[in-house]
């Protein structure tokens, strides 16, 4: 089990960062592979100096993304620092100036406006550069890469690690015709069972695994037949590889990790902005029970801006006292913010233009997300 976490919460296990874990893991990995393989669909590279599992979620989320990476320009950047160092030899240095020349190369065609004149384009790219040391793409060998975004002829000395082979997915199947992430998500298999036999099993424990929760709109929606019909089995496997319960709902289904395991990003998180979306959870559940809210037939409600700022607004009102000095003293709107991020970033609500649609069971405030990486 806590080997299983540790994979879930890490992007990769090298040796060099720590041996006993490395190979303690090592030697679970032809059980774990099994698991693996038949719930998940998932894969697990294994070297001598390096372990990773290839976490393909069940759907594509916001929360999935790269922390450190804040704009799109910065993935446009990441892929082509890739792809310059699987161009590279193990070992093999090079200079910052080098790199610039090959991304303009990479990347200028998908972003015309990248020029190395600009601070934007030099910002992004030192998040990039930074992203990558963090996690071990490259080193530095002289030179700081952060003096980049200050002044354009900084010049630093990488060294490539060899590790970028092992940071892209492998699909095993053509994608150069995919055109939006849903084509990721549905099956490669076309036809009437697309949505049945191991295709749904995996996503299933992907999105139990990896998120929150799942939620579906149509009783007849396969996941949902899934999770009705196998509940004990699923909720068994994955007690079993997390540690944890299943709940299942009339339009979600949530894994509620242990209590003080130490799995991913865990909501409510130790911080006052958990609390105040907790107190807002409660009060928006009184008032929808008395009618002041109307519940759509999916279980869903929804808010317009304005309603759902009079209600921070009147929150804080009744709440300030016992708020930090931060929270209390903040401008609302800027507080508002705060909260919507968050609850997107759980799955709570989401925003689309000014309503604000609040998920089933958003009262049922555990969830998990593996860390960001």
């Amino acid at each position: 089990m806590d080997e299983f976490r540790t994979l879930l919460n890490q992007l990769w296990i090298r040796r060099e960062d720590d041996r006993e874990l490395f190979y303690r893991i090592r030697r679970k990995l032809p059980d774990l592979r099994r698991t693996l393989r038949d719930q998940f669909g998932w894969e697990v590279v294994s070297t001598e100096t390096l372990i990773r599992l290839v976490k393909e979620p069940g759907k594509a989320d916001a929360a999935f993304g790269i922390s450190d990476l804040t704009e799109i320009s910065d993935y446009c950047l990441l892929c082509g620092v890739l792809l310059m160092l699987e161009d590279k030899d193990d070992g093999q240095r090079f200079l910052l100036s080098e790199l610039t020349q090959a991304l303009s190369a990479y990347v200028k065609p998908y972003w015309p406006e990248l020029s190395w004149e600009r601070y934007q384009c030099r910002a992004s790219l030192v998040r990039v550069l930074q992203y990558s040391e963090r996690i071990g793409l490259l080193h530095s060998c002289e030179g700081e890469s952060n003096a980049f975004a200050s002044h354009q002829e900084q010049e630093v000395l990488y060294e490539n690690t060899g590790l970028c082979r092992y940071f892209s997915v492998n699909f095993h199947r053509d994608i150069s015709g995919y055109t939006s992430l849903s084509d990721f998500e549905n099956s490669p298999v076309d036809g009437p069972n697309s949505d049945r036999g191991t295709f749904r099993t995996y996503r299933v424990y992907r999105q139990l695994a990896l998120a929150p929760a799942v939620y579906w709109t149509d009783p007849a929606d396969p996941v949902y037949a899934y999770i009705k019909n196998q509940r004990g089995m699923v909720e068994h496997n994955l007690d079993e590889t997390i540690g944890g319960t299943l709940q299942v709902y009339h339009n979600g289904a949530f894994f509620l990790p242990e209590e003080g395991v130490p799995c991913g990003d865990c909501f409510p998180r130790d911080q006052m902005l958990s609390d105040i979306i907790l107190l807002l959870f409660e009060r928006l559940s009184e008032k929808t029970a008395c009618g002041n809210f109307d519940r759509t037939a999916d279980d869903r409600i929804h808010l317009t801006y304005q309603a759902f700022f009079d209600e921070l607004d009147a929150l804080r009102r009744e709440h300030q006292a016992q708020w930090g000095k931060t929270a209390a003293e903040k401008e609302l709107s800027a507080l508002a913010q705060d909260v919507l991020e968050e609850l997107s970033y759980w799955g709570f609500a989401f925003v689309d233009q000014d309503i604000i649609t609040f998920n089933p069971g958003f009262s049922l405030w555990q969830g998990i997300y593996p860390k960001k990486q």
